[in-house]
C-alpha cells in the first residue's frame, strides 16, 4: 500500500465522527453476479486478469457480452438487494467501462461503484470509500466477495485504521438460477 496515501488518510480520519450505521462492500463477478455463462459460451475460456482484459479489448467483445449475457438476466438478489443507495458500494477490478456497463445491464446503477485495476487495490479503495466518500466511520463494514484474501490478510489493518469492525464473508456462486452459497470467514 502507498504509505504517502495512508498518511494523509490518518490525517483526514481524525474529523470523521462514528455512526450507528453498517457499510456493505459486495464483489461484481462471481458474488452478485456468476461469470459461468461466459465461460459456458467460451469467452474467457482460461484466460483470467490482464489476459482476459486485453482479449476482451482485443476482439471488441465488451458490448456482445454485455447484450448477451447480462442484459435482462434473471440472477439472485441474495446480495444486491441488501445494497443501499448512497451508502454501500460495488468495490469490483477489471475494465472500468467493462464493469460500469454489467452494473447498467444488471440495473444496479443506483449502488455507488468503484473499478480498481487489481484485487489488492481494494483494501485501500475500502478505506479512501470510507473517508472521502461516506465521511463516517462506520459501524461494521461487511464485505461480500469470492476471492476474499486479501480483505483477510488485511482485516485486522482495517479495523485499526478505521476504527470499525470488519465482517467477511465468502461467496461462492456457481449459475445465476442458484443461491450462492455465503460463509463467514472468522
Amino acid at each position: 500500500m502507498d504509505n504517502q496515501v495512508i498518511k494523509e488518510l490518518k490525517d483526514k480520519i481524525k474529523f470523521l465522527k462514528k455512526k450507528e450505521q453498517d457499510l456493505i462492500i459486495s464483489d461484481l463477478d462471481d458474488t452478485i453476479f456468476s461469470t459461468n455463462e461466459i465461460i459456458k459460451r467460451n469467452y474467457r475460456k482460461w484466460k483470467r486478469g490482464d489476459e482476459w482484459n486485453k482479449y476482451l479489448l482485443e476482439n471488441n467483445l465488451i458490448d456482445t457480452i454485455i447484450k448477451e449475457i447480462y442484459t435482462n438476466k434473471i440472477y439472485p438478489t441474495t446480495i444486491s438487494s441488501k445494497l443501499r443507495k448512497n451508502n454501500d458500494l460495488i468495490l469490483t477490478a477489471g475494465i472500468k467501462q467493462f464493469q460500469i456497463k454489467k452494473v447498467k445491464a444488471l440495473k444496479l446503477e443506483y449502488i455507488n461503484i468503484k473499478v480498481v485495476n487489481n484485487w489488492e487495490d481494494k483494501i485501500l479503495e475500502t478505506i479512501k470509500y470510507v473517508i472521502n466518500i461516506l465521511w463516517f466511520i462506520p459501524n461494521k463494514i461487511t464485505i461480500y466477495e469470492d476471492r476474499p484474501n486479501f480483505f483477510v490478510k488485511y482485516k485486522e489493518f482495517i479495523e485499526n485504521f478505521l476504527w470499525t469492525k470488519l465482517e467477511i464473508m465468502f461467496v461462492e456462486m456457481t449459475w445465476n438460477n442458484q443461491t450462492p452459497k455465503i460463509l463467514e470467514i472468522k
